[in-house]
């Protein structure tokens, strides 16, 4: 891998991270105030994105550091527990918000279906936007984290679907 490289996906992911925390931000007020189940879950399985996206750019970026007397071959691994830790964290997100929601289809309440439809169209277009730009790289860690995005924005449409009708 280039240095050149490097920096370019360091940006990439670092991009992911911003437009991640941010949004979570927003979406913990947007559930607060819609009183969606949907968005407060999907706020803390974006936290947990967070924290995902966070760890594998710290990661991707300590793998680009030359070896020394510890690591002979380098730190280039690190990139791909980025990778594994980010496909861990999907994985028990994406359950953890299935056991949140299921139990809500027996006893539903009526959201504000405006505020989630925002909420929505907005989740899409960031996490898309992340996507997009993640979409570039060439990285193990790039495409897990793409495709963890990709997750989120079919989690934002079916938000979409559901508060439209």
């Amino acid at each position: 891998m280039h240095k050149h490289d490097g920096e370019s996906s360091s940006r990439r992911i670092g991009l992911a991270f911003f437009l991640n925390v941010g949004f979570t931000v927003i979406e913990f007020i947007g559930g607060l105030l819609t009183n969606s189940t949907a968005i407060m879950a999907d706020a803390v399985h974006d936290l947990g994105d967070s924290l995902s996206i966070g760890t594998a750019w710290l990661l991707n970026r300590w793998s680009g550091k030359s070896s020394d007397s510890e690591f002979t071959y380098g730190y280039r691994r690190l990139s791909l527990f980025g990778a594994f830790f980010n496909g861990v964290v999907l994985l028990a997100g994406s359950i953890w918000v299935l056991g949140k929601a299921i139990p809500r289809l027996a006893d539903p309440e009526m959201p504000v279906t405006e505020g989630m439809i925002l909420l929505a169209v907005f989740g899409v277009a960031v996490n898309g936007f992340a996507a997009y730009r993640l979409s570039e790289g060439t990285s193990l860690n790039e495409k897990v984290l793409n495709w963890h995005l990709l997750e989120d924005v079919l989690g934002w449409v079916a938000v979409l679907i559901v508060a439209v009708t």
